[in-house]
């Protein structure tokens, strides 16, 4: 039995597969960026140094593409971390709270599979 197309549409399979591979990095990316959007609502204010330091990057390419979310302020982790303390505007848990929350988390998934798309 000869099967016709079978090279062909194992080409095509192949360029899917690259094609997905290349939009993968600027996916995540995407994804980090609402991340932080998301956290840059959340985060205390006093003089604006934390919120101004928000970060997101990306490194590696392809599939072992990595993005990292956070802030520059040394003292973020503690604003973070120390519950106890009460914040005019923003809240403890500005990053972890919003990474968790499952209506974020469907959003995400929605921006990344909407720039996977081809």
């Amino acid at each position: 039995m000869k099967l016709n197309g079978l090279r062909k549409f194992q080409k095509s399979l192949v360029k899917y597969e690259d094609q997905l591979e290349k939009n993968n990095a600027p996916a995540l990316a995407k994804c980090g960026l609402f991340l932080q959007r998301q956290s840059m609502l959340q985060v205390p204010v006093d003089t604006s140094n934390l919120k101004n330091g928000a970060f997101t990057r990306s490194k590696g390419k392809g599939w072992k593409t990595e993005v990292m979310v956070g802030y520059v302020a040394e003292y973020a982790v503690f604003v973070h971390e120390i519950l106890g303390v009460h914040h005019p505007i923003g809240k403890a848990k500005f990053l972890e709270d919003p990474a968790r929350d499952p209506d974020n988390q469907k959003r995400i998934q929605a921006i990344y599979r909407q720039r996977m798309a081809m």
